[in-house]
């Protein structure tokens, strides 16, 4: 057993990147994970947390630069948690991302399948939503915005980030003032006081500002308005009371308090967005991967289902995309579902689309039953003339006929925790004849395509950079019934 210890320094060659874009640094056997640092580089690195099998250390020293190395565009990279590849080129960061689906597809899903190389649409200032947790600066006092640090609480102040655009900066700038001139309080983990705890904000057509709160009212609300309308001009602001003691930012809800509602623009379609909705942060990625779901759709001649459908954003942009389709979406949430019916019925597709609150698990399982029990009918037979006259003849009799069934493909989205395993054996069991599966990690789409896979071939696997300068990466798998 290799002897490392919290403090030691150890110097040695990057043998490879890890899921969330560390080096690896292996001492025989034993690894150590390096953030920043880069596959071929030779490092010095001090002990943070230490294993039997594996240790976490931070940077002392590049030794040996890689010629992948830039320097990172943020002045706040390397303390701020947002980025973790902003030190290496976009065309290594690229490869870094295909080569986690690739080795999360055969080491966890032992899935064989040639992955495409990552679609990228852009670089920088994509994001088209900030979420913020105010703090106090710690010398100054002075109310601050920006990321927490990596894996901590700690809050680093910033005034911009590259992700967004200069929207961003602006909002910052505003809120932090309006803030410090009318001295809002902040609120403070330890204690539980204190009002402002995030203030979230989406850039589309027009500014929409959540006020996440530890209480139920802002005061002096009205100047902060001003000012963003000064410099956004059309602005909605809401207010989400959350007085709990949790990592979880929004509340139950959010209250309406200045302005209203606007359609924005989504690509296919224009519609309100709900502050607690969700939408992907990347316009042009997320065009491209539902331009290239319903591509996948186009000749399918049967109708979809859609699980975990939410308020219905993507079951909207299919229906848009793919005209004479016909939609059945499922969401367990009741007001997401009667949000859905909403959206549908103001972009006049609701005689295409049906919005159903029910459980994954149970409405798949329903298809799966609805398959086996109408497979087979009762018809009428052809008999001889010499059997219909016999005077033994008792009247009509029957025979089990196969029963023609409307054909079925399946458009996945689930959270980053992947789907329920009961609902990927319901699916297992359904019959579809195709599936559409969208996912933001690598490991769990490649455990559920294992279980997937024992009625589906994988057919495509295609990610997609929705997130640049940072490790994470968007795919979609698409199957068909084998």
């Amino acid at each position: 057993m290799l002897n490392v210890a919290v403090g030691d320094v150890i110097e040695g060659k990057v043998a490879d990147f890890a899921s969330e874009g560390e080096g690896i640094v292996k001492i025989g056997s034993y690894a150590v994970f390096v953030p920043f640092a880069i596959k071929g580089e030779t490092v010095r690195a001090r002990i943070r947390f230490a294993k039997k099998d594996y240790a976490f250390a931070e940077l002392v020293e590049v030794v040996e630069p890689s010629p992948d190395r830039v320097k990172p565009r943020c002045t706040y990279f390397g303390r701020c948690g947002g980025c973790d590849l902003q030190h290496v080129t976009r065309e290594l960061q690229l490869e870094i991302k295909k080569s986690s689906v690739e080795n999360a597809l055969r080491k966890i899903g032992g899935i064989d399948v040639k992955v495409d190389d990552v679609v990228r649409l852009n670089d920088w200032e994509y994001r088209n939503k900030i979420a913020l947790p105010f703090a106090y600066k710690s010398k100054s006092g002075r109310v601050s915005l920006g990321f927490y640090e990596k894996k901590t609480h700690t809050v680093v102040p910033m005034k911009w980030c590259p992700l967004h655009g200069e929207w961003a900066a602006t909002l910052i700038q505003d809120v932090t003032e309006w803030a410090n001139n009318e001295k809002i309080s902040v609120y403070e983990e330890t204690s539980g006081k204190g009002l402002l705890r995030h203030v979230v904000a989406r850039k589309l057509d027009t500014l929409t500002v959540t006020l996440v709160v530890n209480g139920s009212r802002v005061p002096k609300l009205e100047v902060l308005a001003r000012k963003l309308e000064e410099d956004f001009g059309t602005v909605t602001i809401f207010i989400s009371e959350n007085v709990k003691n949790t990592n979880v930012i929004f509340g139950d809800s959010a209250k309406l308090v200045w302005g209203r509602e606007q359609k924005q623009n989504l690509g296919a379609y224009e519609a309100v967005v709900s502050p607690l909705s969700f939408l992907q942060v990347n316009d042009e990625v997320r065009d491209a991967i539902y331009d290239k779901v319903c591509a996948f759709l186009s000749d399918f001649d049967g109708d979809i289902v859609e699980l975990y459908s939410g308020v219905g954003l993507l079951t909207a942009q299919i229906a848009k995309r793919l005209e004479n389709a016909k939609i059945t979406a499922v969401e367990i949430v009741p007001d997401a579902t009667k949000n859905a019916n909403a959206l549908m019925q103001s972009l006049h597709i609701s005689d295409r689309v049906t919005n159903v609150c029910a459980d994954a698990v149970e409405y798949v399982a329903s298809l799966a039953v609805t398959n086996e029990n109408t497979n087979e009918e009762n018809v009428e037979v052809d008999l001889p003339d010499e059997i219909v006259n016999s005077p033994f003849y008792l009247g009509e009799v029957s025979e089990k006929k196969k029963k023609e069934t409307k054909a079925l493909a399946l458009v996945l989205d689930p959270p980053r925790k992947g789907c329920d395993k009961r609902v990927l054996d319901a699916v297992n069991d359904a019959n579809f004849e195709r599936i559409a599966y969208i996912s933001c990690n690598p490991q769990t789409l490649a455990r559920d395509l294992k279980i997937l896979s024992e009625k589906y071939a994988v057919e495509s696997v295609t990610p997609f950079d929705m997130f640049p300068q940072t490790s994470n990466v968007e795919t979609l798998a698409t199957l068909k019934r084998k």
